[in-house]
C-alpha cells in the first residue's frame, strides 16, 4: 500500500509493526487508550507536516506542537449557511432551506446573509416571520464572533506537528470552531501536498445524520486528497455517531480500549469479514498504549512506541519483559512558549554556551537498564541528542520564570566552582556503611533500583531495612552527590567511588 510508518511492536512477540500511511481512524476511551500519544508518535515518524486542532478547554493534547494562528475564509452560499445552522442547532434542517436560499442570494459573507434576513423580517408574516426570526437568532451567535477574531490570511506549515488552538470557548464557541476547521481543510485541499490533518472529536464535528461545516470539507479532502498524499486522521472516543461515509473511506483503523458493550460491537463490526477478529474481552482489556492495528488483511495487537521512548524499551514492554515505570526515557518537557517561529539562532547559540559551561567533560548518562537490549536504531548519539534538546527546552522554561537566567547567555562569564567533597567512612554496622561497601565493590557500575539494592543487602546478611529507611538513605546519598536519580534508577556519579574510605 505504498509508504508505511512505524507504529510499535506486536504484543507478545515483539515484532516490528508498521502501518500504511493512509486515511485513518483512531478510536478508544479518552484518557485510557492513549490516542494522543499514538498520533504524536506517528506524526514524528511520518516526516510530513501535520495539522491538529485543540478544541476543549484545559486540553493538554499536542502540548509540544507548534502553534499557528487560526485561519478563516468566509463563504455565504446556501449549502454553507445550512451546514452552519445545522451545526448550531445540532439537528437536520428541513423546510427552512427555501428561506436560507433567499437570504443567501447575492451575499458574500455571513454578515450579509444576516442583513438580508433582517431586511426580509420587516415584511414577512406568519411562518416566514417565524423562520426568519429563528435564522437571525442563530446567525447572531456566529456573526459577532467571526468579526471579533483577527484571523490569519493564510497558513504556514512546517514539517512536524502544527496546532490550531481553538480551546477558548469564549472566543471560539463550537459553531466558530467548525467554521475555522472547515476553512483549514479547504486550504489544505487547495494548497498543500503531503499533509496530515487530524480531526478531533469526530462524533461532534463529523456527525452522522446531519450537516456540519467540517463534514463538507472533510468529504472533499478525504475523497480527492490521497493522490497528493493529503491524509485525514479521525480521532474519536466512539464511532457510533460519526458519519459512516467518512469512516468507510479510511483503510487504516487503530482500535483502542472500549468498555461499553455496544461500542465494542461496533468496533469489531468494522473489521472486514474473513479476517480473524479479536474477542470482545480482548478489546475491553487493552492496556493504555495498546491498539489493534487493522489494515488490509491484518489485525495486529500492538504496543505503540511513543515518540520519546527508546525502541528497546517499547519492545520490552510489548514482550512483557519491562513495565512502564521501569522505563528510563521520559516525555520531553513541552515548549513553554506557544509561538509560531522557531527558536532564534542567537538564543540557540547562547543555550549551547550555557550547556557547555555546565556539562562536565567526562559526564555520562545511564540511558537504559541493561535488562532491555536496544535495537540498532537506538544509537547513543540519538539518545544524547534527545537529552540535549530536552535540556535546552527546560532552560528556556526556567529563563521565562526568572529573567536573570538569561544574563548568563549575554556575558558568558567564567564559572569558578568550589566543590566540597563528601566522604563516606565505611562502617558495616550502619545502613549507610553497607551501601558504601556496595559502592566500593562496584555494585553500582550500572544503574540500580532501590529494590535491587535491598536484594543485594539481604544477600550480604544485612538486617532488612524498611522501604522508608532505605529510600531516605538513598536520598541522603543523592543530596551528598554520590548518586543521581532518574525515576527509580540510581546511578553513581563519576569518580565518587574514591570518596568511600574504609575505617
Amino acid at each position: 500500500m505504498g509508504k508505511s510508518v512505524h507504529l510499535g511492536y506486536e504484543v507478545g512477540s515483539g515484532k516490528d509493526v508498521s502501518i500504511p500511511l493512509r486515511h485513518m481512524v483512531v478510536t478508544g476511551q479518552s484518557q485510557e487508550a492513549g490516542k494522543t500519544t499514538t498520533l504524536e508518535a506517528l506524526i514524528a515518524r511520518a516526516s510530513l507536516p501535520a495539522l491538529a486542532f485543540v478544541t476543549k478547554r484545559g486540553e493538554r493534547s499536542f502540548a509540544d506542537g507548534r502553534r499557528i494562528p487560526p485561519y478563516f475564509r468566509e463563504r455565504a452560499d446556501w449549502e454553507f449557511v445550512v451546514s452552519v445552522l445545522e451545526a448550531t442547532l445540532r439537528e437536520r434542517l428541513k423546510f427552512e432551506r427555501a428561506w436560507i436560499m433567499r437570504a443567501s442570494k447575492g451575499a458574500r459573507t455571513l454578515a450579509e446573509v444576516q442583513r438580508n434576513v433582517r431586511e426580509a423580517m420587516k415584511s414577512a408574516k406568519g411562518l416566514s416571520a417565524d423562520v426568519y426570526l429563528t435564522l437571525d437568532a442563530y446567525l447572531e451567535i456566529v456573526v459577532p464572533r467571526v468579526a471579533s477574531v483577527d484571523f490569519a490570511s493564510s497558513i504556514d506549515l512546517v514539517q512536524g506537528l502544527n496546532v490550531v488552538d481553538l480551546s477558548d470557548r469564549d472566543r471560539f464557541p463550537p459553531e466558530l470552531q467548525s467554521l475555522v476547521m472547515r476553512s483549514v481543510l479547504e486550504w489544505v485541499y487547495e494548497h498543500a501536498d503531503g499533509t496530515i490533518t487530524i480531526i478531533p472529536e469526530a462524533w461532534e464535528f463529523l456527525p452522522q445524520g446531519r450537516g456540519s461545516p467540517v463534514k463538507l470539507a472533510a468529504v472533499e479532502l478525504i475523497r480527492k486528497g490521497a493522490g497528493l498524499q493529503n491524509y485525514v486522521w479521525l480521532d474519536s472516543q466512539d464511532i457510533g455517531g460519526v458519519d459512516k461515509e467518512l469512516l468507510r473511506s479510511c483503510p487504516v483503523w487503530l482500535l483502542g480500549v472500549q468498555r461499553e458493550a455496544n461500542e465494542i460491537k461496533r468496533v469489531l463490526e468494522n473489521i472486514p469479514a474473513g479476517i480473524a477478529k479479536p474477542k470482545p474481552a480482548d478489546v475491553a482489556t487493552l492496556r493504555k498504549g495498546e491498539f489493534f492495528a487493522c489494515y488490509g488483511r491484518h489485525v495486529i495487537k500492538t504496543y505503540v512506541q511513543p515518540a520519546w521512548m527508546l525502541p528497546g524499551e517499547a519492545c520490552g514492554i510489548a514482550m512483557g519483559n519491562l513495565q512502564l515505570d521501569q522505563v528510563i526515557s521520559q516525555p520531553p518537557i513541552p515548549a513553554p512558549i506557544p509561538i509560531e517561529e522557531p527558536m532564534s539562532k542567537t538564543t540557540d547559540e547562547r543555550l549551547d554556551i550555557l550547556i557547555g559551561l555546565l556539562t562536565p567533560k567526562d559526564a555520562s548518562v545511564q540511558l537504559q537498564p541493561t535488562s532491555v537490549s536496544s535495537t540498532p536504531e537506538a544509537s547513543v548519539s540519538s539518545d544524547e541528542e534527545a537529552l540535549y534538546q530536552r535540556f535546552k527546552v527546560r532552560l528556556l522554561k526556567e529563563a521565562q520564570r526568572d529573567p536573570k537566567v538569561m544574563q548568563v547567555f549575554l556575558s558568558r562569564p567564567e564559572l569558578s566552582v568550589e566543590v566540597e567533597r563528601q566522604v563516606i567512612r565505611v562502617d558495616g554496622r550502619t545502613l549507610r556503611g553497607r551501601i558504601a561497601r556496595l559502592i566500593a565493590d562496584e555494585f553500582f557500575s550500572q544503574a540500580r533500583t532501590s529494590a535491587q539494592v535491598l536484594d543485594e543487602l539481604l544477600k550480604r546478611g544485612a538486617d532488612r531495612p524498611s522501604n522508608i529507611e532505605l529510600g531516605n538513605e538513598m536520598k541522603v546519598l543523592c543530596d551528598m552527590g554520590f548518586f543521581t536519580r532518574e525515576n527509580k534508577w540510581y546511578s553513581l556519579v563519576t569518580d565518587m567511588k574514591v570518596n568511600v574510605v574504609q575505617k
